[in-house]
């Protein structure tokens, strides 16, 4: 009977706490003083705050919009080298794919970058990309374990590593 009367009040204990918040607190509606109005808040005019001295105050939500730049360069767009580049210069391996038997080297050259596979402009079959390389060079290697990748142009050999 003991155990019974225990657990009816273990039931009700959370209805009397909720019961008991909600009484005690004081209207925050009422005036504190009679004839005194709270004036009613306006939302479209912001509260100007001063920084403290020392602090640097944080940018707008307006300011850091307007220093971004507008649009974005396509990352699915075609790679398409243009032909006066030279590839001596800014040619860079960024990294490399391997499955199963076919390897890729991910290369930057120029502002573009893309995938590139062994043969002649590093063209990658059935990818259905223009080829990165400009013509004259050749992939001739690209080795996974050493973390290069090999090309030729017009007999020149060139290794790039990682």
């Amino acid at each position: 009977m003991a155990k019974r009367r225990t657990n009816q009040l273990i039931a009700a204990l959370p209805v009397l706490l909720a019961l008991a918040a909600c009484g005690t607190g004081q209207s925050s509606t009422a005036p504190s003083a009679p004839g005194t109005a709270i004036p009613p808040a306006r939302a479209s005019e912001p509260t100007p705050l001063t920084p403290s001295p020392g602090f640097i105050a944080m940018p707008s939500a307006q300011q850091v919009v307007q220093a971004q730049p507008h649009g974005r360069i396509d990352p699915f767009a075609p790679v398409t080298p243009s032909p006066a580049s030279a590839p001596e210069v800014d040619l860079q391996l960024t990294g490399l794919i391997g499955s199963g038997r076919s390897a890729q080297a991910l290369v930057s050259l120029g502002g573009q970058s893309g995938t590139v596979c062994i043969g002649r402009q590093g063209l990658c079959p059935g990818s259905g990309l223009p080829a990165l390389l400009p013509p004259g060079w050749t992939v001739t290697g690209i080795d996974l374990g050493r973390g290069q990748l090999r090309l030729n142009q017009a007999g020149q050999q060139r290794v790039l590593s990682l």
